[in-house]
Protein backbone atom coordinates (compact mmCIF):
# COMPACT_ATOMS: atom_id res chain seq x y z
CA UNK A 1 0.00 0.00 0.00
CA UNK A 2 1.10 2.99 -0.78
CA UNK A 3 1.41 6.26 1.39
CA UNK A 4 0.53 9.80 0.47
CA UNK A 5 3.33 12.31 0.28
CA UNK A 6 3.45 15.92 -0.01
CA UNK A 7 5.02 17.46 -2.70
CA UNK A 8 5.91 21.40 -2.88
CA UNK A 9 6.88 22.86 -6.45
CA UNK A 10 8.21 26.39 -6.64
CA UNK A 11 6.82 27.87 -9.90
CA UNK A 12 8.39 31.12 -11.41
CA UNK A 13 6.61 32.91 -13.21
CA UNK A 14 7.29 35.69 -15.54
CA UNK A 15 6.12 39.04 -15.77
CA UNK A 16 6.51 41.59 -18.83
CA UNK A 17 7.43 44.47 -16.65
CA UNK A 18 8.24 48.44 -17.81
CA UNK A 19 10.16 50.83 -15.33
CA UNK A 20 8.17 53.21 -13.28
CA UNK A 21 9.62 56.39 -15.51
CA UNK A 22 7.70 54.93 -18.15
CA UNK A 23 4.57 54.88 -16.41
CA UNK A 24 4.98 58.10 -14.97
CA UNK A 25 5.53 59.65 -18.67
CA UNK A 26 2.48 57.78 -19.69
CA UNK A 27 0.12 59.57 -16.94
CA UNK A 28 1.75 62.85 -17.60
CA UNK A 29 0.28 62.48 -21.24
CA UNK A 30 -3.03 60.96 -19.81
CA UNK A 31 -2.88 64.19 -17.75
CA UNK A 32 -2.03 66.67 -20.24
CA UNK A 33 -4.88 65.17 -22.77
CA UNK A 34 -7.32 65.32 -20.13
CA UNK A 35 -6.45 69.07 -19.76
CA UNK A 36 -7.23 69.98 -23.10
CA UNK A 37 -10.84 68.40 -23.48
CA UNK A 38 -13.55 70.38 -22.54
CA UNK A 39 -16.95 68.52 -21.31
CA UNK A 40 -19.24 68.86 -24.17
CA UNK A 41 -23.29 68.44 -24.37
CA UNK A 42 -23.12 65.69 -27.23
CA UNK A 43 -22.75 62.04 -25.80
CA UNK A 44 -19.90 61.00 -27.35
CA UNK A 45 -17.64 63.74 -26.69
CA UNK A 46 -18.89 63.27 -23.18
CA UNK A 47 -17.61 59.68 -23.35
CA UNK A 48 -14.22 60.40 -24.72
CA UNK A 49 -13.84 62.68 -21.87
CA UNK A 50 -14.79 60.04 -18.98
CA UNK A 51 -13.11 57.53 -20.80
CA UNK A 52 -9.49 59.90 -20.46
CA UNK A 53 -10.05 60.55 -16.87
CA UNK A 54 -10.94 56.93 -15.70
CA UNK A 55 -7.34 56.16 -17.42
CA UNK A 56 -5.69 58.47 -15.73
CA UNK A 57 -7.16 57.54 -12.63
CA UNK A 58 -6.56 54.00 -13.67
CA UNK A 59 -2.69 55.17 -14.22
CA UNK A 60 -2.34 56.97 -11.50
CA UNK A 61 -3.92 54.92 -9.07
CA UNK A 62 -1.61 52.03 -10.54
CA UNK A 63 1.70 53.90 -10.31
CA UNK A 64 1.37 55.29 -7.04
CA UNK A 65 0.38 51.31 -5.54
CA UNK A 66 3.66 50.07 -7.02
CA UNK A 67 6.35 53.08 -7.44
CA UNK A 68 7.32 53.77 -4.03
CA UNK A 69 8.11 49.96 -3.33
CA UNK A 70 9.19 48.77 -6.77
CA UNK A 71 11.36 49.86 -9.61
CA UNK A 72 9.18 47.88 -12.06
CA UNK A 73 5.15 47.29 -12.29
CA UNK A 74 3.74 44.71 -14.98
CA UNK A 75 2.87 46.26 -18.47
CA UNK A 76 -0.45 44.02 -17.66
CA UNK A 77 -0.98 45.89 -14.94
CA UNK A 78 -0.63 49.09 -16.22
CA UNK A 79 -2.53 48.25 -19.21
CA UNK A 80 -6.03 47.22 -17.10
CA UNK A 81 -6.19 51.62 -17.20
CA UNK A 82 -7.25 50.68 -21.11
CA UNK A 83 -10.05 48.25 -20.42
CA UNK A 84 -12.87 51.00 -20.11
CA UNK A 85 -12.26 51.17 -24.18
CA UNK A 86 -14.91 49.26 -25.61
CA UNK A 87 -14.93 50.70 -29.31
CA UNK A 88 -12.36 50.40 -32.32
CA UNK A 89 -13.14 53.92 -33.15
CA UNK A 90 -11.65 55.03 -29.09
CA UNK A 91 -8.04 53.39 -29.76
CA UNK A 92 -6.93 56.40 -31.05
CA UNK A 93 -7.52 57.21 -27.57
CA UNK A 94 -5.08 54.80 -26.30
CA UNK A 95 -2.55 55.54 -29.51
CA UNK A 96 -2.30 59.66 -28.32
CA UNK A 97 -1.47 58.60 -24.86
CA UNK A 98 1.60 56.13 -25.42
CA UNK A 99 3.12 58.61 -28.19
CA UNK A 100 6.54 59.23 -26.72
CA UNK A 101 6.44 56.79 -24.47
CA UNK A 102 7.80 53.29 -24.09
CA UNK A 103 4.09 51.97 -24.72
CA UNK A 104 4.25 52.74 -27.98
CA UNK A 105 5.85 49.43 -28.44
CA UNK A 106 3.19 47.28 -26.71
CA UNK A 107 0.51 45.41 -28.67
CA UNK A 108 -2.55 47.25 -27.54
CA UNK A 109 -4.59 43.59 -28.31
CA UNK A 110 -2.49 41.68 -26.60
CA UNK A 111 -3.83 43.19 -23.26
CA UNK A 112 -7.04 44.46 -24.27
CA UNK A 113 -9.96 43.93 -26.50
CA UNK A 114 -12.40 46.30 -28.74
CA UNK A 115 -15.62 45.47 -30.26
CA UNK A 116 -17.08 47.16 -33.03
Amino acid sequence: MQTFKTVTKTVTEKNDSVHTDAVYDLMKNAQKKVANLMLDYDATGSEYYVHATKILASLVETYYAYANDDDYISIAEVMEAFNVLTYYDEKHLYDDLVKNTAFEKVDFYEYCSLCN
